[in-house]
């Protein structure tokens, strides 16, 4: 399943390559960071909504959370000096930002939270 494209995602980050077949090595990472991001999202959501199927299907809202739940993965590396001074204003680390939580608020069951 793929809620966002390869496409959308390097709108989202300003990357203005093209995709090509075969993936680049920089968008095999980006799309490694894509699956990784949606498996965050859905394990927060307890598995999303079996009717998100597709970029098509998914909610705009939960789109917006991948996508920035994806540049984070993709900023913050854990190679990154400053990552833990950023991550500790933000959220814990491994924890997913504050802003991607709210941003996920109204699609998780409040019964979970």
């Amino acid at each position: 399943m793929a809620l966002v494209t390869l496409a959308q995602t390097k709108r989202h980050l300003r990357i203005e390559t093209e995709t090509t077949d075969p993936l680049s090595e920089e968008d095999e990472d980006l799309t490694l960071k894509m699956g990784q991001a949606e498996a965050l999202i859905l394990d927060y959501l307890e598995g999303g909504d079996a009717a998100w199927t597709d970029e098509t299907t998914v909610p705009p809202v939960v789109q917006a959370a991948l996508l920035v739940q994806v540049a984070e993965l993709w900023r913050f590396r854990g190679d990154d000096d400053q990552y833990a001074g950023i991550t500790q204003v933000t959220h814990l680390p491994g924890q997913l930002s504050l802003y991607v939580v709210n941003l996920l608020r109204r699609y998780r069951d409040p019964a979970l939270a």
